[in-house]
């Protein structure tokens, strides 16, 4: 007997016999295609949100130096003007 954790007790001759089902090739090429598909997506949505959070620090940085430089507070309807442009 070897193995640790749970598996000492185990016979080796137990482990080298038991049957390990395999799909048949068929199968196993379209458990790829699919897994392939997905990985695709998911450098796809990577991507995406890669390029949300680099435009959100942008857009980040922009109000902290309008805030910094006055510029949110320069104007005394700048907020109303602010929310009636987003369309709020």
């Amino acid at each position: 007997m070897a193995g640790a954790v749970g598996h000492q007790r185990v016979p080796l001759e137990f482990i080298q016999s038991y049957p390990i089902p395999i799909p048949p090739i068929s199968e196993q090429k379209r458990i790829v295609a699919v897994l392939d598909k997905l990985s695709a997506e998911k450098q796809s949505l990577v991507g995406i949100y890669e390029k949300k959070i680099s435009v959100l620090a942008e857009l980040k940085q922009s109000l902290l130096h309008k805030a910094f430089t006055g510029e949110l507070t320069a104007h005394p309807n700048a907020a109303d003007r602010t929310f009636s442009e987003a369309g709020a």
